[in-house]
């Protein structure tokens, strides 16, 4: 039997459809707004060029989609576990230790991203009355994609606090790659 074929029999961890829907959508909503942006600033470029006259809504319509591509990128990135992080305690602490530092850290992001966007609703209400100036959209949109953003890692994080207290462990990650010039060699006081 290999190595392989005991990770096979493990039970799928719990709301793994839900995540894996989630990401899903979001990549794709990120993909369209990625689209967005290369078509807006591409036909920014024919129309100064060719007919000599900006359009001049290009602009902000490829800046909203930037700030929306912003926060549901950062959504499905912290999904993933691929948000930078600084490990030194984690890796030096047991099994136990890691399921606390883990469990601790969805309920620290969690409650950030809560508390930023209830501060920030009251905010993104008032600019509504707001418009931009080319386009004349609501300023609430613009300001309304961290709010997005931020209560899609809210509910990412509480999903993955989730997972690892029902299985008891750790979610398990893909293992990054990295050159041996970037680690920090701690343990040999390098």
């Amino acid at each position: 039997m290999s190595a392989n074929d005991d990770t096979s029999h493990e039970k799928p961890l719990p709301l793994t459809n839900l995540v894996r829907w989630m990401i899903r959508g979001e990549q794709g909503i990120a993909a369209l707004l990625l689209f967005i942006i290369l078509a807006t600033m591409a036909t920014q470029v024919f129309a100064r060029y060719v007919f000599g006259a900006p359009f001049s809504w290009s602009e902000e319509v490829a800046r909203l989609s930037l700030i929306w591509l912003t926060f549901i990128s950062a959504a499905f990135v912290m999904a993933q576990g691929r948000h930078i992080a600084v490990d030194m305690i984690s890796s030096r602490v047991g099994d136990r230790g890691k399921f606390l530092i883990e469990c601790f850290s969805y309920i620290v992001v969690a409650g950030a991203c809560l508390l930023l966007l209830i501060g920030g609703a009251k905010f993104i209400w008032y600019v509504g009355k707001v418009g931009s100036p080319a386009l004349g959209v609501a300023k609430s949109w613009w300001y309304g994609a961290g709010g997005i953003g931020l209560l899609l890692m809210a509910i990412h994080s509480l999903i993955n606090l989730i997972q690892v207290v029902a299985t008891g462990r750790p979610i398990p990650r893909e293992t990054p790659v990295e050159e041996d010039a970037f680690q920090l060699e701690l343990a040999e006081g390098k």
